[in-house]
C-alpha cells in the first residue's frame, strides 16, 4: 500500500497565492474605499454648496421684490399721505377720501388694490403686511383675501417672510416696515431636487439672527435646528468649528446679511462608503473563491499524479528496485517523467549486471596508465646513456645536443600548465640551441629579463611557439645575420614582452588580420594554432588586461608585444 506524501508543492504554493489574493483584495478595498470616500465627499460638498447657491439667489431675488415695493409705496409725498390716511381712517372715509382726491387731482391711488397686484405678480407671494411707526394696527393681506385689512397682530405662518424698511424721502425717515410673506415649497424644492441620496439641510437666519427658513431633502430626526437656533440667539453666530466636527458645512451671506448654512452628516458618508467598501470586498471574494475552489479542482489531478511519482521514487530509494511508476494513469509531463525515471530504473539495473566487467575493465586502465609512465621514463634513460658514451668517448657537443633535446622532451610531457617566464625563457633558449647547432654561423638570440620581472607566472609555451614561428617561417637562411631578441620586463603595474627578429616578416595584410582577430571577443575558434593559440592562453589567464599587437620591426622582420 503506498503511502501519501507528507507535502506537496502545488498546494503550498496555491495556499500561497490564496493569502497573497486576499492580502491584495484587502488592499485594493481599502484603496478603492478610500476613492469612494473621497468622491463622496466631493460629490457632497458639490451638493451643498450648489443648494446654498441657489438659496442665496432665490433669497436676494425676494429680498429686492420687497425692496422694491417698499420704494415704490413711499416714492411720493401723496403716496406715504395715503398709507398714513389708511392707517388713521376707517375704510368708508379711506375711501371716500381716494375718491375726493381723485376726482380733484385726477390720481387714483388706492392701496388695497396696489397690494392686490403683487399676486398677479408673483405666484409664490402668500401674504402681505405693513405697520406704521407708533400706529398699533398693522396691515395684512394674504391669498383668499387679497384686498386685505387692519389686524391687532399678524398670524403665526410657516411662510418665508422678508421685510423692508419704509423710507420718507424728503425726511429720510423711517415710518415702518413692509413684510412679504413666500411660500416654503420654492426653497423645499431646491433641496429635493439635488441629486444626492444624503440628508441635506438648510438653515437661513434673518439679519435680526431669527431663524427664517428650515427644510431637508429627508425626513431629519437631529436636533441641530435648536443648537443652531440656541447658538445664535447667544452668540449671533454660528461655530462652526465645532459643527464641521459632524457635517460638511457651507455658509454664506445674502446682500441683505441673512445667513445661510447648508449641511450634510458625515457619518452618512461615512456609512455609505463602508457599505459600498464592504459590498465591493464580499463580491470580490466571492469571486476569488469560486476561482481558488476551480484552481483547487483542476490541479488536484495533477497532484495525484505528482504524488505517485515521488512515493514510487521513495519506495526505490528504500531498496525496492523492481518497483516501477505505473504511467497509465499519467498525461503530458507527468507522463513523460514517469517514463524517463522508468528508463533510468531499468538502464540502472543494466548499469549493476555491468558493474564487474567495468571493475575489470578500469584495471586494465590503470596497468595501461602505469606502462604510459614508464615508457618516458624508459626514453629519458637511454638518451642519459647516449649522452654518457658520447662524453666517454670525447664527443662533448654531442652530448651537450642529446642534453637539450632530452630536457625540451622532458618539458614538453610535463603537467605543469603555469610557469614563470625566466624558466619559460630557459626552455625557449634550449630549443634555440639546437637549431645554433644545427646552423652554428647563422643564428644570433640575446635574452634579456629584469629581476622584477623573473618571477612573473605566465601560461607555459606563452613564448616558445613564437619562437618557433620564427625558425618555421620568418628565419632566412640565404644570410648569416639571422638574429631574435626577447625582452620583459615590469613598468607601472604592467608586465611587458617584446619579442623581435630581423626575419622575413609577416605580410601587411595578414599581419592587419592578425591584430584585428586580437580584438574579436570569440577566443574559442576551432583550428586556432601558433600566434591565435598563444592570444587565446593569454588571453583567458590575464583576461581583458591582457594585450598583443604585431609590428613590423625597423630594418625588416617582425615585432610581438604582449602587455598584462
Amino acid at each position: 500500500m503506498k503511502q501519501k506524501v507528507k507535502s506537496n508543492q502545488i498546494y503550498s504554493l496555491l495556499k500561497t497565492y490564496s493569502i497573497i489574493l486576499i492580502l491584495f483584495l484587502t488592499v485594493f478595498s481599502v484603496a478603492v474605499g478610500r476613492l469612494l470616500y473621497e468622491n463622496n465627499k466631493k460629490l457632497a460638498l458639490q451638493s451643498i454648496q450648489s443648494a446654498s447657491g441657489r438659496f442665496e439667489f432665490l433669497i436676494n431675488k425676494d429680498q429686492e421684490k420687497v425692496e422694491e415695493v417698499a420704494v415704490s409705496l413711499t416714492s411720493t409725498p401723496e403716496k406715504i399721505d395715503n398709507i398714513y390716511q389708511y392707517f388713521e381712517l376707517s375704510y368708508a372715509d379711506y375711501l371716500s377720501e381716494v375718491l375726493d382726491t381723485n376726482y380733484h387731482t385726477d390720481n387714483y391711488y388706492y392701496l388695497p388694490k396696489v397690494i392686490e397686484s403683487l399676486y398677479y405678480n408673483d405666484s409664490s407671494l402668500l401674504a402681505t403686511s405693513i405697520n406704521l411707526t407708533n400706529y398699533p394696527e398693522i396691515y395684512y393681506s394674504k391669498t383668499g383675501s387679497l384686498m386685505g385689512e387692519k389686524v391687532k397682530q399678524l398670524p403665526l405662518t410657516e411662510a418665508i417672510r422678508f421685510s423692508a424698511i419704509l423710507m420718507n424721502r424728503n425726511t429720510l425717515q423711517p415710518i415702518g416696515s413692509l413684510h412679504m410673506d413666500f411660500e416654503k415649497e420654492t426653497f423645499d424644492q431646491i433641496l429635493t431636487n439635488q441629486n444626492t441620496n444624503y440628508t441635506i439641510q438648510t438653515f437661513v437666519f434673518s439679519n435680526t439672527n431669527q431663524l427664517t427658513y428650515q427644510g431637508s431633502n429627508h425626513q431629519s430626526h437631529s436636533d441641530i435646528a435648536n443648537k443652531l437656533v440656541d447658538q445664535m440667539a447667544v452668540h449671533s453666530k454660528i461655530n462652526l468649528t465645532e459643527l464641521k466636527k459632524d457635517y460638511y458645512v457651507t455658509e454664506s451671506l445674502t446682500k441683505s446679511d441673512h445667513q445661510i448654512y447648508t449641511l450634510i452628516p458625515r457619518s452618512e458618508i461615512n456609512v455609505s462608503t463602508l457599505k459600498n467598501t464592504f459590498s465591493l470586498f464580499l463580491f470580490s471574494l466571492l469571486i476569488d473563491s469560486i476561482l481558488l475552489l476551480i484552481l483547487f479542482h483542476l490541479f488536484k489531478k495533477y497532484v495525484v499524479q505528482v504524488e505517485d511519482i515521488l512515493i514510487s521514487i521513495d519506495q526505490v530509494a528504500a531498496g525496492d528496485s523492481e518497483n516501477r511508476i505505473n504511467t497509465q494513469d499519467k498525461k503530458a509531463e507527468t507522463k513523460q517523467i514517469a517514463e524517463g525515471i522508468n528508463d533510468m530504473l531499468d538502464s540502472l539495473q543494466t548499469y549493476i549486471k555491468d558493474i564487474y566487467e567495468l571493475e575489470i575493465k578500469q584495471k586494465d586502465a590503470d596497468m595501461r596508465a602505469l606502462q604510459s609512465q614508464i615508457n618516458p621514463h624508459f626514453l629519458y634513460n637511454t638518451l642519459e646513456y647516449i649522452r654518457m658514451s658520447a662524453i666517454s668517448e670525447g664527443a662533448e657537443e654531442l652530448a651537450d645536443v642529446v642534453f637539450h633535446f632530452a630536457t625540451l622532451l622532458r618539458n614538453n610531457i610535463s603537467h605543469e600548465k603555469i610557469v614563470t617566464v625566466e624558466n619559460e625563457l630557459k626552455f625557449c633558449e634550449k630549443y634555440i640551441y639546437l637549431y645554433q647547432m644545427r646552423y652554428p654561423d647563422q643564428v644570433a638570440y640575446l635574452f634579456k629579463v629584469c629581476e622584477d620581472a623573473k618571477e612573473v607566472m605566465i601560461p607555459k609555451f606563452a613564448i616558445q611557439p613564437l619562437i618557433e614561428n620564427y625558425f618555421a617561417h620568418g628565419i632566412d637562411f640565404m644570410k648569416i645575420e639571422n638574429a631574435i631578441s626577447v625582452k620583459a620586463y615590469c613598468e607601472e603595474g604592467k608586465t611587458k614582452i617584446f619579442i623581435v627578429d630581423n626575419g622575413k616578416g609577416i605580410p601587411k595584410e595578414q599581419m592587419e588580420q592578425l591584430n584585428r582577430s586580437f580584438k574579436d571577443t570569440d577566443l574559442f575558434k576551432p583550428g586556432s594554432v601558433g600566434i591565435m593559440n598563444v592570444y587565446t592562453r593569454m588571453k583567458l589567464y590575464f583576461g581583458e588586461q591582457f594585450e598583443m599587437e604585431i609590428k613590423e620591426t625597423v630594418g625588416g622582420g617582425t615585432t610581438i608585444v604582449m602587455v598584462f
